[in-house]
């Protein structure tokens, strides 16, 4: 009965030992089997990000592959803002007579508290003429063609400035029967890019 008592402490001792070891090496080297759980943050495919351009681009100039940066404007759980991001232009089109410009992008990386992380992104494309090119303010020429229909309806510095105020609205026919305006993207234009695949976030 002794000997039993005894090998029951022996065995106790000997597992606070252990335990006692293994929390000193978590404390040195601060691992533990659930660390990476811990500091790791998944962000889901569908995920928006809005990024403002640090790079200008033209669709007269740019071709598929041109590289783009920029910064992300509003921050989210795991990507903060003033992230900066890197991508490329996906796919362009210049403008020509009786046809539209167009202009699409792709996000390839974030760079997140001193770590660079592959994300594959996208944005819907830029078409001149269309009210997202509008809002954006990306056809380069609309307002100045605006005016010239202005000044050739009424002959008069006035109807350039009408002409102006409605070009915006009629740049959709204008671009059709003119030469074409090409989409022209500023350096501060704001724009959300989609994530395609999922991307794990170190904290």
């Amino acid at each position: 009965m002794r000997h039993s008592k005894w090998f029951l402490v022996v065995a106790v001792v000997a597992a606070a030992g252990l335990w006692g070891c293994n929390e000193q090496k978590v404390a040195q080297d601060g691992t533990s089997n659930t660390s990476n759980a811990v500091n790791t943050l998944n962000v889901p495919s569908g995920t928006s990000i809005e990024v403002t351009l640090g790079t200008a681009l033209s669709s007269e100039t740019a071709g598929a592959g041109t590289a783009w940066s920029g910064t992300v404007l509003a921050g989210q759980e795991g990507i903060p803002a003033g992230s900066s991001v890197t991508g490329t232009v996906t796919s362009v089109k210049p403008a020509k007579k009786g046809d539209r410009a167009m202009l699409d992008l792709g996000m390839t990386s974030i760079n997140i508290g001193g770590h660079r992380y592959a994300v594959h992104g996208s944005t819907e494309a830029i078409v001149a003429g269309s009210t997202r090119a509008r809002n954006l303010g990306a056809i380069a020429g609309s307002a100045a063609a605006g005016a010239l229909i202005g000044k050739a309806v009424t002959g008069s510095t006035e109807g350039a400035v009408a002409g102006a105020v409605v070009g915006g609205g009629v740049a959709t026919g204008v671009v059709a029967a003119s030469d074409g305006y090409q989409v022209v993207l500023k350096s501060g234009t704001a724009l959300t890019f989609t994530t395609n695949e999922a991307m794990a976030v170190r904290r």
